[in-house]
């Protein structure tokens, strides 16, 4: 019996000693591929220290969220807001489509009275410096634009843009669409260089779809002169939407691998060897989050102003991948979000606004000449010094001029085949596949 006993206690003892070196190990490897994993980001210029993307304070006078109601109506706040802005939202039928100068002189007048909150606006935007006022010391804490009021003052300027243009007013039109356009300043954190949070950069985007679709309006009724074309067109040549989402996807690699130190990892610090494998399985859900990033990032190309969908769908595909539960990914499943519509979304409305300056050469163009040009080239240099390139393939957009006098502009869309023109269909819920069809400009 002694015998048996002594047995089973070497065994336990061997066991223990098995499961303390397993754990030993894992920690050891997760640490290793951690700081492996950390050097290669740091050669490319990719920091994971949350530290390094928060931006910089700046002198109150000179920041756009330090002049009167900037904060209290763009920025995010929990609180029930009580600002001026909600009766844009409340008012929200005032702005339903608007088809004849009746219906304009009506909606500027309803609009109006909104015009001291533009100026204030307008004032806010000569500061050079656009730094929400919060807490960035924390990922979880850092203060968001308020979406609900952005995209309100974003689509009544444009509405009222429309309106001045069916009166024949062009100049107010350009006033207010010219306001739309500044107002990105908000979204961009200039001039700090520090990476803006995604959801920032998303709003911005809507902001440009938002722009660019009311100069269409202008365009398709010929309502703007050639000295208001070369602004549009100068504005318009300005937006390039690329490097704001690499440098979030970035920011957000640093987010989620900050988020894991300090509510996993940390909290094991003093936990002893009995938690160093759950230490090793965090450094490795990190390395995983980081090459996943890694990837996302290497599908937009800046150097030669592309998007790249190939990488775009890998990376879904590498997506559902960490999905699967394992040890390495589990944290990585559950905080990871899918980028696909990110990628959708800014680079349609990237097309839409490298379209929008097109046409409007095209219609400086028409003006001079009575005609559109048979080809692109004839715009330059007169007209365009570059012309924008398809940031899907990086071909020339497609271009010819119709039998009616007017003309068909487009991208090969997504799905990176030419589909002859046929615009992107709408999916289920009444919004844009842009992953099928053509990305046609609304001629």
């Amino acid at each position: 019996m002694v015998r048996i006993l002594k047995w089973i206690l070497g065994i336990g003892v061997g066991l223990s000693a098995l499961i303390v070196t397993i754990y030993v190990e894992e920690d050891w490897r997760g640490k290793l591929d951690w700081g492996n994993c950390k050097r290669e980001l740091e050669a490319k210029g990719q920091s994971v220290d949350w530290n390094d993307y928060i931006p910089p304070a700046v002198p109150d006078d000179q920041n756009f969220f330090k002049a009167p109601k900037m904060q209290e109506w763009f920025v995010k706040n929990d609180q029930a807001s009580t600002n001026e802005l909600n009766i844009l939202v409340a008012n929200k039928e005032k702005r339903a489509t608007i088809e004849n100068k009746k219906e304009a002189v009506g909606f500027l007048s309803w609009s109006s009275q909104f015009q001291p909150d533009f100026d204030l606006i307008q004032e806010a935007l000569k500061r050079p410096y656009a730094r929400m006022d919060g807490d960035y010391t924390e990922p979880y804490a850092i203060p968001i634009p308020n979406l609900v009021n952005v995209r309100a003052v974003s689509e009544v300027l444009a509405q009222r843009a429309k309106c001045f243009l069916l009166l024949d007013r062009p100049e107010e039109a350009l006033h207010d669409i010219t306001l739309l356009n500044d107002s990105r300043q908000m979204f961009e954190e200039a001039p700090s260089g520090k990476p803006m949070p995604l959801v920032t950069v998303m709003v911005n985007v809507l902001v440009v779809g938002v722009y660019a679709g009311a100069i269409t309006n202008g365009l398709q009724s010929h309502g703007w002169s050639e000295p208001q074309l070369k602004v549009l067109q100068n504005q318009l040549g300005q937006i390039n939407l690329f490097p704001f989402l690499r440098d979030a996807l970035r920011e957000n690699c640093g987010f989620f691998c900050h988020m894991i130190e300090i509510a996993a990892i940390d909290k094991f610090a003093q936990s002893g060897v009995s938690n160093a494998l759950a230490r090793g399985w965090f450094y490795q859900n990190m390395v995983t989050i980081a090459r996943w990033h890694e990837e996302a990032i290497d599908s937009i190309d800046l150097t030669n102003d592309l998007l790249i969908p190939d990488k775009v769908d890998s990376m879904e595909a590498e997506d559902a991948a960490i999905k699967h539960f394992t040890p390495y990914k589990f944290m990585a499943a559950i905080m990871v979000p899918n980028y696909s519509k990110a990628f959708y979304f800014t680079a349609y409305n990237q097309t839409f606004a490298n379209e929008a300056q097109i046409a409007c050469a095209l219609e400086r163009y028409r003006l001079a000449h009575g005609e559109y040009p048979e080809t692109l080239n004839a715009l330059t240099p007169q007209y365009m010094q570059i012309i924008p390139h398809d940031i899907i393939g990086g071909q020339p957009l497609h271009y010819r001029r119709t039998d009616d006098g007017k003309f068909q502009l487009y991208s090969i869309g997504w799905n990176e085949t030419d589909d002859g023109g046929q615009p992107s269909p709408r999916n289920e819920n009444g919004g844009i596949d842009y992953s099928k069809g053509d990305w046609v400009w609304p001629n």
